[in-house]
C-alpha cells in the first residue's frame, strides 16, 4: 500500500504531503484542481514516463516521492536480484524530472531505470485511468486485458514465441529472396561463368601480390641494395667488430665472480656477440641471394600488371576478388541446383514454422485458461453492480493456417485476436461490447475486471480514476459497496464525483485551487466529520448546499 507521498513543483502542485490510510480513500474536489494530478504524480512512481512539461513554470525540477509498504516475496525477490536493499517491507521510490531532461529514479537509494522500476512495481499497484474505460470499445485492447491477468507468466512466453518467429520470418525472407534472385541469376549465368574462368585462370593468391611487390622493389634497388649490404660486411670484418666484442665478453667474463653486476654484464656483452655474429652472417647470406635478372623482373612487372589490370577491371582489390570468385561460384552452384536449394531452404522455414506456431498455441492455451477464469467471476462480480442477468463471453477469432508460408497470421504478441460479447437482456444475443453497452455499462464491467485483476495479481494498491463515471441512484450505491469490499484486502484510492462513494470510503481527502500572487496553486486537505458533511452535501446539490442536501450527506455517512 501507500503510505505517503510528497509532491513538490508538479504542474500546479507546488508542495503537497500527504500521508495515505489503509481502506478506501475518496478524493474529490472541483474540476481542475488538481485531483488527476495527484493520482499522476503517484503513476510517476509506478513506473509512467515523465515529460518536461510536468516541472512547475519558473522551477528547474519537479519531485515526487513515495513510501510504499508491501508483503509480496515475489517483490522482495525482485528487489534482491536488482541488488536494492529492502530490510523493513518498504519502498522508497523518489523520481526527479528535470527541464533538462537530466532524470533520476531512486529505489530505497538506489539508482534504478525506468525499466527497472516498472518491473518492481507492476507487482505492487494497478491504477486506472478514464482511459482504461474507454479501451473496453477498442477490441484490439482486449488481448492486453487478458494478459494482464497473468502478466508475468504470459510476458515470458511472448519474449519466447517472438524469439521464434524472429527465426521464422528470416528464414522465410531467406527463401523469398532465393526464389526472386533466380531469375537474375539466370540472366546472368554466361557473365558469371566468363568471369569464373577469367578469375581462375590467374590462380588469384593474396600472398603473390606481396611477394611480387617486395621482389620487384629489391631488383629496382638492386645496386644501391648491393653496395649496402657489401658495405656493411666489409666494414664488420675489417674492423674486426665481432672479434672485439668476444674479447670484450673474455675480459669481463674473468671478473663476474667478484659481483652480480658483472656477471649480469658478461651476458649481456656476450649476447650481443652472438646476435652480432648471427646478423653478419645473415648479412652474407643476403647478398650471397642478391640477384638481377631483366628478364625475370619483366616477368614479375609484367604479372603485377596484369593483377592491376584485373582489379581494375573489377574494381575489387585481390582478397575482394578471392570472395567474389567464390560467391559467383557459389550463385552458379545454386542456379545449378535451385530445385534442391530450394527444397532445402522450405525445409527449413517448415521446421521454424512448427516452432513459432508451437509457441503461439502455448500462449493461446494460456489465455483460454485465463478468459474461462475471466467468464467465470466477472458474472459473479457484475451481478453485485447490479447487471444480474448478464451473458459475457470471450470469443477467440484466429486458427492457425497451416499453410508454413503465410506469416501475416503472426502478430508481435501471438496469434490472437479476441472479441469481448455481451447481453445484459435475457433473450437478447451475445453482442459486440464495444458496440452495446452503455456508459454506465462499461464502467460497471470495467470494475468488476480490476476487481478479478487485484485478486489475480494479489496487489496491494489499486486506483480508481472517475471509474463510477456514468451511473448514479442505487446502481451508484452498488458500485460504491464493490470499491468498499475491494478496499477490504488491497487499498484503495478513487476519484470520484459520486456522493455515495465518497461517503463509503474511509477516508476523504479534499483537492482545491487558489490563485496566489498571479500563479494558481493547488491544496489538499483531509476531510473529518462537518467538513465531510458539507463536502458531500455540495456533492448532491451542486454550488448552492441545502438543507436536505445536508440531511441526506448525513443520512449517507450514518449508513
Amino acid at each position: 500500500m501507500l503510505s505517503y507521498i510528497s509532491v513538490k513543483n508538479f504542474a500546479i502542485i507546488e508542495n503537497i504531503e500527504v500521508d495515505f490510510k489503509k481502506g478506501m480513500t475518496a478524493l474529490t474536489g472541483e474540476t481542475g484542481a488538481g485531483k488527476s494530478l495527484l493520482i499522476d504524480a503517484i503513476g510517476l512512481l509506478l513506473g509512467d514516463r515523465a515529460t518536461t512539461n510536468i516541472v512547475r513554470t519558473g522551477s528547474d525540477k519537479a519531485i515526487v516521492e513515495g513510501i510504499f509498504v508491501f508483503s509480496s516475496s515475489k517483490i522482495k525477490n525482485t528487489l534482491t536480484d536488482l541488488g536494492i536493499n529492502c530490510d523493513n517491507n518498504e519502498l522508497i521510490i523518489k523520481r526527479q524530472i528535470t527541464t533538462s531532461n537530466n532524470n533520476v529514479i531512486k529505489v530505497n537509494g538506489t539508482t534504478v531505470t525506468l525499466t527497472q522500476l516498472k518491473v518492481i512495481t507492476s507487482l505492487l499497484a494497478d491504477i486506472h485511468t478514464q482511459f482504461d474505460t474507454h479501451r473496453l470499445i477498442n477490441p484490439q485492447t482486449y488481448i492486453d486485458i487478458i494478459d494482464g491477468f497473468k502478466n508475468e507468466l504470459t510476458f515470458q512466453l511472448v519474449e519466447k514465441y517472438q524469439v521464434k518467429l524472429n527465426l521464422y520470418k528470416r528464414e522465410l525472407k531467406e527463401l523469398n529472396i532465393l526464389k526472386n534472385s533466380n531469375t537474375d541469376l539466370l540472366e546472368k549465368l554466361d557473365l558469371m561463368k566468363f568471369q569464373v574462368e577469367e578469375l581462375e585462370s590467374y590462380n588469384l593468391d593474396v600472398e603473390e601480390e606481396i611477394d611480387l611487390l617486395d621482389k620487384v622493389e629489391k631488383m629496382e634497388n638492386y645496386d644501391k641494395i648491393y653496395q649496402s649490404l657489401n658495405e656493411a660486411i666489409e666494414i664488420l670484418e675489417s674492423t674486426s667488430s665481432i672479434d672485439n666484442i668476444f674479447t670484450a665478453s673474455k675480459k669481463i667474463e674473468s671478473i663476474q665472480e667478484y659481483s652480480e653486476s658483472f656477471n649480469v654484464l658478461n651476458k649481456r656483452v656476450n649476447e650481443s656477440y652472438y646476435e652480432l655474429l648471427d646478423a653478419f652472417e645473415e648479412l652474407k647470406s643476403e647478398a650471397d641471394r642478391l640477384d638481377f635478372e631483366p628478364k625475370v623482373l619483366d616477368g614479375y612487372q609484367e604479372r603485377l600488371n596484369a593483377l592491376n589490370s584485373l582489379k581494375r577491371k573489377y574494381r575489387k582489390e585481390l582478397p575482394e576478388l578471392i570472395d567474389y570468385l567464390e560467391k559467383i561460384k557459389n550463385d552458379i552452384s545454386n542456379i545449378d541446383n535451385f530445385d534442391e536449394v530450394i527444397r532445402a531452404k522450405n525445409i527449413d522455414v517448415k521446421k521454424a514454422f512448427d516452432t513459432v506456431k508451437e509457441e503461439a498455441l502455448g500462449l493461446n492455451k494460456l489465455r483460454k485458461e485465463t478468459s474461462k477464469y475471466i467468464e467465470l467471476e466477472l458474472l459473479k462480480t457484475l451481478e453485485d453492480l447490479e447487471l444480474k442477468k448478464t451473458e459475457f463471453k470471450i470469443k477467440f477469432l484466429n486458427m492457425i493456417d497451416e499453410n508454413h508460408l503465410n506469416s501475416s497470421q503472426f502478430l508481435s504478441n501471438g496469434i490472437d485476436e479476441v472479441d469481448f460479447l455481451i447481453t445484459t437482456n435475457i433473450g437478447e444475443p451475445l453482442k459486440p461490447l464495444s458496440k452495446s453497452a452503455s456508459g454506465g455499462e462499461m464502467s460497471r464491467i470495467m470494475l468488476g475486471l480490476k476487481n478479478l485483476l487485484v485478486k489475480s495479481l494479489d496487489l496491494s494498491l489499486i486506483i480508481f480514476d472517475e471509474i463510477d463515471s456514468g451511473v448514479s441512484g442505487y446502481v451508484a450505491s452498488q458500485v460504491a459497496k464493490k470499491m468498499k469490499s475491494i478496499s477490504k484486502s488491497t487499498q484503495v484510492i478513487c476519484i470520484t464525483h459520486i456522493p455515495q462513494v465518497a461517503a463509503l470510503s474511509d477516508n476523504h481527502l479534499f483537492i482545491s485551487k487558489s490563485v496566489e500572487e498571479g500563479r494558481t496553486k493547488a491544496h489538499i486537505k483531509e476531510l473529518k466529520k462537518d467538513d465531510r458533511i458539507h463536502e458531500i452535501a455540495q456533492m448532491i446539490s451542486g454550488d448552492h448546499v441545502t438543507l436536505s442536501a445536508i440531511e441526506s450527506a448525513r443520512e449517507l455517512l450514518d449508513n
